[in-house]
């Protein structure tokens, strides 16, 4: 269960306040002697915290249209959820290495992308996107901040997204996720 401060929000789109996270899973892999980081995230129902009327407008995109969203229900944002994402997730550097301090303030990145080019559609991305559809996230950014000495953390993640299932590749769109007092994983042995 997450904290009911956790959210995800999509500027731009009907619910400027965002919405809940109803799931966050934060693991931990080994890939030889590399760790990697797994996320996944569910959002509760778009209309869950609040109702939008559709003014039947039809001179708004799928991004602002509040039927649209309505039409998908959640958003599912993971490195795991579908499988066979063969070296998703974040890369966080060598396992010998790794100490919770270290962890503190770093920002780890996947699939960067820079200016407004198409998502190049060939390549197995870090995370799968369902938003509006099997959509496309990229230039994720998840920055950790430890809370005191703990082993818990505060997570900010962001990136961008194109709406891949309507047939547009352009990263036009951005998510931001806060999410607070997340228990650092159970790291792997080698």
């Amino acid at each position: 269960m997450s904290d009911p401060a956790d959210r995800i929000v999509f500027p731009g789109n009907p619910w400027p306040e965002g919405h809940a996270i109803a799931e966050f899973e934060w693991t931990a892999r080994a890939e030889g002697d590399e760790l990697w980081f797994d996320l996944h995230l569910v959002s509760a129902d778009y209309y869950a915290q609040r109702d939008i009327e559709d003014d039947g407008r039809d001179d708004t995109g799928d991004w602002e249209a509040p039927i649209v969203w309505g039409n998908y229900h959640r958003c599912t944002l993971s490195s795991t959820y579908w499988g066979g994402h063969e070296r998703g997730g974040l890369r966080v550097g060598p396992l010998s290495a790794f100490s919770p301090q270290a962890l503190d303030g770093a920002e780890l990145l996947a699939d960067p992308h820079e200016g407004v080019d198409d998502l190049a559609g060939d390549e197995e991305p870090a995370f799968g996107l369902y938003l509006l559809g099997h959509d496309s996230a990229a230039d994720h950014r998840v920055r950790f901040v430890r809370r005191g000495d703990s082993d818990r953390y505060d997570l900010i993640w962001t990136g961008r997204i194109a709406l891949s299932y309507a047939g547009d590749y352009q990263p036009r769109y951005r998510f931001e996720a806060r999410l607070h007092d997340v228990a650092l994983p159970a790291l792997p042995t080698r």
